[in-house]
């Protein structure tokens, strides 16, 4: 095993991983310099560097998986996904959020000249195929105080649903909760509205757990054919953990 594995090591195997035909994802590297951070033009789409939805996947989506729903009718459902809750109960915000995605949106509709209804699935559970996934790296995101660059995030039809945080492998797993994290919620909360899963690693150990968890919820990730036994000399000799 080589004796330091660094945090652009497993950035780069994570999105090499997504990016193949296995999983399929759509892979977005931002520029990374800070002197981007105010630059719109960074592939993702957005008109404020506030937001945290990608704005242009989020409606192709909504319009293929919910082809019986009138598209003004989704344009105007998709604008509130993309406001900023930064200012709301974080908690509160994620859970109704959270509903939308599993439930879907109720919306009223005119049908055969009658008042009726419909919904708008933000995911298609039915067909998983028909959704966007995209894997995005040092996506630069204004907050309430700086900016903060995630080092990955997950979308799914355009919806930040996952959050990675890299360290390096001499660096223990919990600083990245403890001094990453945390102050990413603190500074960015938005991005964690519709945040579903929070992922911590350093290459050798890696974390999973929801973003107002305790680090002692934040259980170890297992790999394929493991149950609750987690082979350590195995991962060592592999050299990473994912």
């Amino acid at each position: 095993m080589k004796n330091f594995i660094s945090e652009d090591d497993i950035e780069r195997d994570v999105l090499s991983m997504l990016k193949t035909k296995e999983f399929g994802y759509d892979i977005l590297k931002c520029p990374s310099s800070p002197d981007m951070k105010d630059n719109l033009n960074d592939g993702t789409g957005r008109q404020s560097k506030k937001d945290c939805v990608l704005p242009v996947v989020l409606l192709e989506s909504l319009y293929r998986i919910n082809p019986n729903i009138p598209k003004e009718i989704i344009d105007a459902e998709a604008k509130k996904l993309m406001q900023d809750f930064s200012d709301m109960n974080l908690v509160d915000v994620n859970y109704v959020l959270y509903k939308k995605l599993r439930e879907h949106i109720k919306v009223p509709i005119r049908r055969n000249n009658r008042d009726d209804f419909d919904f708008i699935k933000l995911i298609d559970f039915e067909k998983p195929l028909n959704n966007t996934f995209t894997a995005v790296s040092q996506m630069w995101i204004q907050g309430r105080y700086n900016y903060r660059r995630p080092d990955v995030l997950i979308f799914v039809n355009g919806l930040p649903l996952v959050f990675i945080e890299l360290k390096n492998s001499i660096v223990k797993i919990e600083e990245a909760y403890n001094k990453n994290l945390k102050s990413y919620i603190e500074d960015i909360p938005n991005l964690f509205a519709f945040n579903q899963i929070c992922v911590l690693s350093n290459g050798l150990e890696t974390r999973m757990g929801a973003f107002n968890a305790t680090y002692e919820h934040f259980f170890e990730w297992l790999r394929e054919n493991e149950d609750d036994k987690i082979d350590r000399k195995k991962i060592e000799r592999e050299g990473i953990s994912i």
